[in-house]
């Protein structure tokens, strides 16, 4: 019997389909401390709290070198001289945004930020990936690149993009009742 066959028969019997459960227990936010990457953990923590997911914040600095490429001359200070101040920032974040009551993960590392992303979710096992966009167009994103839209193309997860300009879709506490909330909609 297959999906369609299964669903007709439910509806004819009166039996409702078995609804699809959502599993996510680990989601990752890539944050670099804008006001979007901070917006992205906005949308991630509501997700936590309903689904009792583990947040793991990823900051990546970026090791492009300042040799303008060339790989064989040395950076001057070193990977944990680079990410220490990262890490502290951080854990500060983790401290004063998420509650203590759902489990939070800081990690800090070293490389591209997009390559680090997408390693770190398929080596965790993460079920989701919020990260911002920054809403680059035209010469700058082709210049620069973008990091969301690379890890869009390359997670083998599902993610959740926050755009800037975009409306938002984690709601206030409503006080008032919605006028349209006893009509029918049609």
């Amino acid at each position: 019997m297959n999906t369609t066959e299964s669903m007709t028969l439910s509806a004819e019997s009166g039996a409702a389909p078995s609804p699809r459960l959502l599993k996510l227990k680990r989601i990752l936010v890539p944050v670099d401390f804008s006001p979007m990457s901070l917006k992205a953990l906005e949308y991630a923590l509501p997700l936590a709290e309903r689904f009792g997911a583990s947040i793991f914040l990823v900051h990546v600095v970026d090791s492009t070198s300042p040799t303008g490429g060339l790989r064989d001359l040395p950076w001057p200070v070193s990977d944990d001289e680079r990410t220490g101040p990262a890490r502290a920032k951080l854990c500060e974040l983790a401290r004063r945004q998420i509650r203590q009551t759902l489990p939070t993960y800081p990690y800090v590392f070293a490389g591209k930020p997009y390559e680090q992303i997408i390693l770190f979710a398929k080596v965790r096992n993460v079920d989701l990936i919020v990260i911002a966009t920054h809403g680059n167009t035209g010469v700058r994103r082709a210049l620069l690149g973008s990091t969301a839209e690379r890890v869009v193309r390359h997670a083998g997860c599902p993610v959740l993009v926050v755009r800037e300009t975009e409306r938002e879709f984690v709601a206030q506490p409503v006080t008032e009742r919605n006028h349209y909330e006893n009509q029918t909609c049609y």
